[in-house]
């Protein structure tokens, strides 16, 4: 079996991994040029997520890699975004995957015995499968079902960075929030002064590339100094010590997406169910599924394996998404997420069980 695998981020290379485990031939086939590739803010892996690289092999190499070099006291690993894309590739090709860059999915079209995917740069790929991991913008989804969902806009403006030098309360690897009147701010410490932090500002109107591209540095700055005006002052100082870009993104989700696979095609991650950031779990459902659509793969032929490989994940990931929708209309109204969550932290994907086809 070969998999032409779409998206070189998260969900792409831990499925790139996982096919590799059962024998599958894979490439990944990533638009972005390798250069381009380095770029994002972090992450919290969650305590599922986390049991997910274990399943891959990964979850020590991911906790060295993380802040701290430890889990943190609530079960969460704060990973820089690239350093967790980092990691997921060089395993994807050390393990015998193939990374193509510069690779943007145009169309695929299906055969009786495979897939051939066409790219923009009018190269041409062929396979058995073909695994679109490319985001919530998924040109993949779209191939499948052209009436798919587009994103829905949260009114949320995300920010962050990394800041140095700087003394914030909290024990390393620890999640903590400041909520305020006007918008609400989290961060996580290394213990070396190190503080990596993000802040949602509610933002009424979506704004597009040129005004995001229009915000400068120091006006963001600024906005979020008079939006945290009233919060401990060691968030001001974060603010104004950090080293990096900004990087402002508005908030997206995907309530519910009917269709995920058509023929040899098939999608996971995001863009099948991309949630908020509120929920922090927008990567460990991505690496949940990698390892739940091998583990079909491996025991089910292919319609088989699709078929339960959505029954086995809709109901879990739609309902997380919905929890994400709830953080996030809880922090425009100055209020911090509340309730228990350990019904999504606490489950794991068993690999070694075998998995039989579903019965209605």
């Amino acid at each position: 079996m070969h998999a032409l695998v779409i998206g070189g981020g998260v969900a792409g290379p831990a499925t790139a991994v996982a096919l590799r485990s059962i024998g599958a031939e894979v490439t990944v086939c990533e638009a972005r040029p390798r250069e381009e590739t380095h770029l994002g803010l972090w992450v919290m892996v969650a305590p599922n997520g986390l049991a997910a690289l274990d399943a891959l092999g990964l979850g020590q190499v991911a906790v060295r890699q993380s802040l701290a070099g430890t889990v943190g006291p609530s079960g969460f690993v704060p990973m820089r975004r690239a350093g967790l894309y980092r990691l997921l590739r060089e395993a994807a090709v050390a393990r015998g995957a193939r990374m193509e860059y510069g690779r943007k999915l145009v169309d695929a079209t299906t055969t009786a015995d495979g897939v051939v995917a066409r790219f923009a740069d009018d190269a041409s790929l062929v396979g058995d499968l073909l695994i679109g991991c490319d985001g919530i913008h998924s040109r993949t989804r779209s191939i499948i079902d052209p009436a798919a969902p587009v994103p829905r806009y949260i009114p949320l403006l995300n920010l962050g960075g990394f800041a140095s030098g700087v003394d914030a309360p909290g024990v390393p690897a620890q999640l903590r929030f400041v909520p305020s009147r006007k918008g609400f701010f989290g961060y996580t410490v290394s213990g070396r002064r190190e503080v990596w932090w993000f802040a949602n500002l509610p933002w009424a109107t979506e704004p597009g590339r040129g005004e995001l591209a229009a915000m400068s540095r120091d006006s963001l700055t600024e906005r979020l100094l008079d939006t945290f005006a009233e919060a401990p002052s060691f968030v001001a100082d974060v603010m104004r010590a950090t080293h990096t870009d900004l990087y402002a993104l508005p908030t997206h989700d995907l309530p519910t997406v009917p269709t995920w696979s058509r023929d040899r095609l098939v999608i996971l991650g995001d863009a099948a169910h991309a949630t908020t950031p509120t929920s922090g779990q927008g990567s460990s459902m991505a690496l949940e599924d990698a390892v739940v659509l091998a583990k079909c793969l491996r025991d089910l032929p292919w319609p088989q394996a699709r078929a339960r490989y959505e029954q086995l994940r809709r109901q879990r990931v739609e309902a997380i998404v919905e929890l994400g929708a709830g953080a996030s209309a809880a922090k425009l109204k100055g209020t911090s997420p509340s309730g228990s969550l350990d019904w999504v932290h606490d489950y794991r994907v068993d690999w070694a069980s075998a998995v039989l086809p579903h019965r209605a």
